[in-house]
């Protein structure tokens, strides 16, 4: 995990937060979420949803829903001013406590195809392709699909720890 920026207050997104995010929502992404969307995750069951804040104002923010041992990164946005400083990292790692706290198996995320500068971010956090959706986006671009394994529950359908290990 990377140590949190001094600047950086992190805390569970609230719906005073709602009208900064949809705002940085509009300028990160060409086809961007509406303030509704975010209002519906906020608060709702399955979600893990946090924002950062440098002086009182949003520095980013991370949307997440989780289910069935998987936690699935909806949403992760910057402030072009707060980029480069640590603030992606730190929101992710946050996903990356939480994913451990509910012991999830595994992450994963859709980035656009294009986005070389996020999908080098993913992969230096542990990330891997997983594969394509084709037309994922409503501009008709693909999504990469990429997932990090967690340490999650053992299943009993996994293959023994060791020689002996009969799994029960």
């Amino acid at each position: 995990m990377s140590a949190l920026p001094e600047h950086l207050t992190l805390r569970d997104a609230r719906h005073v937060d709602l009208d900064a995010v949809a705002a940085l929502e509009r300028i990160s992404f060409p086809i961007p979420w509406k303030r509704d969307y975010f209002e519906v995750e906020v608060g709702a069951p399955w979600r893990f949803n946090r924002v950062a804040l440098s002086g009182g104002s949003l520095a980013g923010y991370v949307f997440c829903a989780f289910a069935g041992g998987e936690v699935h990164v909806n949403k992760i946005a910057v402030a072009p001013d707060s980029r480069r400083q640590g603030v992606a990292s730190a929101l992710m790692d946050e996903v990356f406590a939480f994913s451990t706290r509910v012991d999830a198996e595994e992450i994963f995320l859709e980035v656009r195809y294009s986005n070389q500068p996020a999908r080098a971010f993913y992969t230096g956090l542990g990330f891997s392709e997983a594969g394509r959706r084709a037309g994922y986006y409503l501009d008709g671009e693909d999504a990469l699909v990429m997932t990090r394994k967690m340490a999650g529950p053992r299943r009993l359908d996994d293959p023994p720890a060791m020689k002996g290990d009969s799994g029960r």
